[in-house]
């Protein structure tokens, strides 16, 4: 069983735990409804929802600032770009072409 799934089960007993103790408070006299929410305290964790840190705190550390990650179209995006720009670089530097341009125009 994954972990997931066991934390699934351990939180529907604990609602059903939960759920169970609140109708037989409803249904047991006033006199005794102390004596039950002291049984279903001792039985299980109390979680209490509500005490949460605030969102900034949470949140601060994972302000990292920029992250790259590389995947395959990245990694391909740049060696494309570095053998283009080698190959202009190349035409430029080692060939005649830059000296036919203004005749072009």
């Amino acid at each position: 069983m994954a972990k997931t799934e066991e934390k699934d089960l351990d939180l529907e007993e604990l609602v059903a735990s939960v759920t169970q103790s609140s109708e037989e408070a409803q249904k047991a006299e006033p006199e005794e409804a102390p004596a039950i929410k002291e049984e279903a305290e001792s039985e299980g964790q109390r979680i209490d929802v509500l005490n949460l840190p605030p969102r900034r705190t949470i949140h601060d550390g994972a302000r990292t600032g920029f992250r790259l990650r590389w995947n395959g179209v990245l990694v391909r995006f740049i060696i494309l770009t570095v053998i283009v720009l080698a190959g202009i670089s190349y035409i430029m530097l080692y060939t005649d072409v830059p000296s036919l341009l203004p005749d072009l125009f």
